[in-house]
């Protein structure tokens, strides 16, 4: 016999072999013995198993919860970078409308002290006048003609003096523009 019972041989007198109902109740006792070995073991590596499988399934839920607060955090900076760049775009337009306006104050402060420079040149020229008129007055040597030509230059020279008076708060504040944009 091989060990492994396949049939009971029977007995001449009735029943069957009690050898081979020995062996097969004890084959069946150790294969018994076997399943529950191997069962306990298996439960106890299912336990060991479901022991490292909570944490790691804590640690999957943990890294699910950070890659949402990533995305989260993403998109709030994408957000941010888009306001930013607004904010960018909206100072650009700023920045050269400044710059326009910087421009055309200096070409008027440049215009205005061309015409200041006109002017005392002109004031100068009449001062000269008046002066010379003013001696010319003094020495008695002007003849009726001279003196109203004379009051005219007077007249046109304080016309000239009253206009310049006049230009000079705006010269200031032109000049106050140009000294502030070139601080800048």
């Amino acid at each position: 016999m091989t060990g492994e019972v396949k049939f009971f041989r029977k007995r001449f007198f009735g029943g069957f072999n009690r050898d081979d109902v020995v062996k097969y109740v004890s084959k069946l006792a150790q294969e018994r013995n076997e399943c529950r070995t191997a069962k306990d073991k298996a439960e106890t590596d299912a336990r060991a198993m479901a022991d490292e499988v909570e944490p790691l399934r804590l640690e999957l839920e943990l890294a699910k919860q950070e890659a949402q607060v990533d995305r989260d955090a993403k998109a709030e900076a994408e957000r941010d970078v888009d306001r930013l760049n607004e904010v960018v775009e909206s100072l650009r337009k700023d920045l050269k409308e400044a710059e326009s306006t910087i421009f055309e104050s200096r070409q008027a402060v440049v215009e205005e002290k061309q015409k200041s420079r006109k002017l005392n040149s002109e004031l100068d020229s009449l001062k000269k006048e008046l002066e010379v008129a003013q001696r010319e007055a003094e020495e008695g040597r002007l003849h009726k003609a001279e003196a109203l030509e004379a009051r005219a230059t007077i007249d046109a020279h304080k016309t000239a003096k009253r206009h310049f008076s006049e230009m000079a708060p705006a010269l200031e504040g032109l000049r106050a523009v140009f000294e502030a944009g070139n601080k800048e």
